[in-house]
């Protein structure tokens, strides 16, 4: 009895612990990780000629951009890691990440966006669960005590390792289990498909069935003190595979029919594949986050043969919460793959917001920005659409000057590059008192203020300000947010300035960044960054629309996953009596609302167990 009472406590509080964590847990859907972040490895290398200490990425042999991991400060600023180490830092054995992993990271995002419309637009109380760990569950230390009183995966010593590649917890029709299978995905373009031969998919769905079986059996046995017969069915994810594909490959090999019939429990091929999951019911690959309504049509009959057909009158709101609180509750480990190998917890959106948005502050070179710097030509305007890493090629390139003893000299010409500028003169100063000490002695840090937009005497003020600095005929100079676009009133002010520069300082060092692609002064050589480093995939979406209005050179795919493709984008707008100021970034009132919005989403919120 006193055991029976200690696991109801311990059940009532998990219960209590994810209805905190998912207030509308009966009446909506939640998937958990609420991001499928991408696995990306890294290795230690040395930009040559400057003792740069950098990470590289290795994603694929065919595809190899180069990043570097900036750490970030308490005081919230991001500031280079062991940049300045005179020897590398550990050695980190190439780890490369083969095109089957893109495959599947890419086909995981898909399907769970599909699944997350699909309870979105039927109110489905459910949780989709990815990718989840059978070591994972009930393994927090914590919760030794409590999890020795419960089923295990270890305690089925066939099946005790593992994993679900998807595990649906439904409020009224029990769980499902499913196994996915990138087959039919290329090995090149992450958005192009090929239809696979019948023999290799046969011997994919061949392995499927076999996993979906093991998953079956460890689920039936984790729930099995929770009552006898509970509903768990099973299904095949094959978003790269036609119906008509599947049920070809069945009716051509008997032995592989009566295996997926027997494990999905069906009558014959034709009842076994509307029980599956294929490409006909999913969106297209190379628009995988548009769900349009023939989607959904599609996918809800999928839906309803596979799981809707029924319900479980055993399953009460508490039962349902309690299955729930075991998988992702606080004894379980829910979590995502991190590029230096450690795995990140993260159950909610705010927790997902919060990693994504570390992950994506990584301070990011492509092979072409490495190849820049190694270069190091001293007159340069890097161009290219927002989040291409054209403000980090800037900060590293002042802190290499910094390091070989120049005096840097940072520019804000106007009022809408203040924020930019500001940035870039912290960071600078922050990645010197960060490293250790240089050979030589470093340079200093100048911020210099002009409003060329306002004041076309502050070109030539800003001319004589940057000449009485030179020293022994040297200038190192970064700007930021610059245009040369005549249509505009500072375009034609900065080419001056930069050509009045050029003309009478013999050993200029002047790089500077915009996203205008228009009359760059001919002194200036021009480098174009187009692949995408510092946004989701679902804020790219967002603005691809308005960027196509401008001389901005497109994003390109470099063939290298982002690390998320990001949550659903919150729209907020300038507009009502309580905002004040002419742009956003002025406006308290929307500060206000972005605070309101992060708080919603659970940023920053510690966990309470």
């Amino acid at each position: 009895m006193a055991a029976r009472n200690t696991q109801q406590t311990d059940a009532d509080d998990w219960r209590q612990i994810v209805t905190s964590l998912y207030p509308d847990a009966l009446t909506r859907t939640y998937c958990v990780p609420p991001v499928q972040f991408n696995s990306v490895p890294y290795v230690r290398d040395v930009v040559p000629g400057a003792g740069l200490s950098v990470h590289v990425l290795q994603p694929r042999v065919s595809a190899r951009p180069f990043h570097t991991a900036l750490s970030t400060k308490p005081e919230g600023w991001t500031v280079p890691q062991h940049m300045w180490a005179e020897e590398p830092g550990p050695h980190l054995p190439p780890v490369g990440m083969q095109d089957c992993d893109l495959q599947d990271d890419f086909a995981q995002n898909h399907v769970m966006l599909n699944l997350q419309e699909l309870g979105d637009s039927r109110d489905e109380a459910m949780f989709i669960l990815s990718q989840l760990q059978f070591g994972s569950y009930l393994n927090e230390p914590a919760y030794a005590a409590a999890a020795e009183r419960l089923p295990r995966p270890k305690d089925l010593p066939r099946d005790r390792q593992g994993d679900f590649d998807f595990l649906l917890i439904h409020r009224q029709h029990g769980i499902l289990v499913g196994e996915l299978k990138s087959v039919g995905k290329t090995m090149g373009a992450l958005n192009q498909t090929y239809t696979p031969a019948d023999p290799h998919l046969a011997q994919k769905v061949k392995q499927a069935v076999k996993q979906l079986d093991k998953s079956e059996r460890v689920v039936r046995h984790l729930v099995s003190d929770m009552g006898p017969g509970m509903t768990v069915k099973k299904t095949l994810f094959l978003p790269y595979v036609s119906s008509a594909q599947l049920e070809r490959v069945l009716d051509n090999d008997e032995q592989l029919e009566q295996a997926v019939c027997q494990s999905l429990g069906a009558a014959n091929a034709a009842e076994a594949v509307q029980l599956c999951c294929c490409s006909d019911q999913l969106s297209q690959p190379a628009s995988y986050w548009h769900v349009t309504p023939a989607v959904l049509s599609q996918l809800s009959t999928w839906w309803q043969h596979r799981m809707a057909c029924t319900v479980d009158a055993r399953l009460t709101d508490q039962l349902y919460l309690d299955i729930v609180a075991r998988f992702v509750g606080p004894a379980t480990t829910v979590s995502v793959p991190c590029y230096n190998g450690v795995r990140v917890e993260v159950r909610t959106a705010g927790q997902a917001v919060a990693e994504l948005g570390r992950r994506l502050a990584l301070l990011v070179l492509t092979l072409q920005q490495l190849g820049l710097m190694n270069r190091d030509p001293p007159l340069v305007y890097i161009t290219g659409a927002p989040g291409t890493g054209k403000t980090v090629v800037l900060v590293l390139q002042g802190v290499r000057w910094l390091r070989q003893g120049h005096d840097v000299h940072v520019i804000s010409t106007q009022y809408t590059s203040r924020a930019v500028s500001t940035s870039i003169k912290q960071q600078l100063e922050m990645s010197l008192s960060a490293g250790p000490t240089p050979s030589l002695t470093p340079g200093s840090v100048s911020y210099h203020l002009y409003d060329i937009w306002n004041r076309e005497g502050d070109v030539d003020q800003a001319v004589t300000d940057l000449v009485a600095c030179v020293k022994n005929g040297h200038l190192n100079v970064l700007i930021d947010e610059v245009s040369f676009d005549s249509r505009k009133k500072e375009g034609p002010r900065h080419t001056r300035l930069v050509t009045r520069l050029a003309q009478q300082v013999p050993h200029l060092y002047l790089w500077c960044a915009g996203i205008d692609n228009t009359e760059i002064p001919p002194a200036l050589q021009t480098q174009v960054f187009t692949v995408p480093l510092r946004s989701a995939p679902a804020v790219l979406r967002e603005i691809q629309p308005v960027i196509h209005r401008y001389p901005v050179h497109d994003y390109s795919d470099s063939g290298v996953p982002a690390p998320g493709d990001g949550l659903s984008v919150i729209r907020l707008s300038h507009h009502g009596n309580a905002h004040t100021g002419r742009w956003p970034v002025d406006c308290a009132q929307c500060g206000q609302d972005i605070a309101a919005e992060l708080r919603r989403l659970g940023v920053g919120k510690l966990c309470s167990w």
